[in-house]
C-alpha cells in the first residue's frame, strides 16, 4: 500500500510550489539534419534491381544495382554538398572512390556467378 504523496513506484511525488515560471529549463541544440534530396533518385534505383533480383533477373538486378551505384557517384560529384544530400557522407573524392569501388563490386560478382541450371 502507497502513502499519501507517493505513486505506485514509491517515489515521493513531486509538488511545486507557486505559479510555474516562463524559464523553460535547458534546452538542445538544433539538430543539424540535411534533406536527403539526391538519395531518393538512388533508393528508386536500388528498389528496381531488388524487384529485379525477386523476379530471378539476376544479371539485371546486377546492372541495375551498378547503374544506380555509379549514378550515386556522378550525382556526388556534379552536385554540391547541399543538394547531394544523403549521397555526401564525408569528402566528395572518398564518396566517389567508395561508390566507384562498390559498383565495380557488384559488377564482377554479378557477372561471376554460375547461374546455369544444374
Amino acid at each position: 500500500m502507497t502513502e499519501a504523496g507517493e505513486d505506485a513506484t514509491g517515489d515521493a511525488a513531486e509538488t511545486t510550489a507557486g505559479p510555474p515560471s516562463d524559464d523553460p529549463g535547458p534546452t538542445r541544440p538544433a539538430l543539424d539534419v540535411r534533406p536527403l534530396a539526391a538519395w531518393w533518385v538512388i533508393a528508386a534505383g536500388l528498389l528496381v534491381a531488388m524487384l529485379f533480383l525477386l523476379t530471378d533477373h539476376v544479371l539485371r538486378a546486377t546492372v541495375a544495382c551498378a547503374g544506380a551505384l555509379l549514378l550515386a557517384a556522378v550525382l556526388r560529384v556534379s552536385l554540391p554538398g547541399s543538394k547531394a544530400g544523403g549521397i555526401a557522407v564525408r569528402g566528395p573524392l572518398v564518396d566517389v572512390i567508395t561508390l566507384v569501388t562498390l559498383a565495380v563490386a557488384v559488377l564482377v560478382s554479378g557477372f561471376t556467378l554460375d547461374l546455369s541450371a544444374r
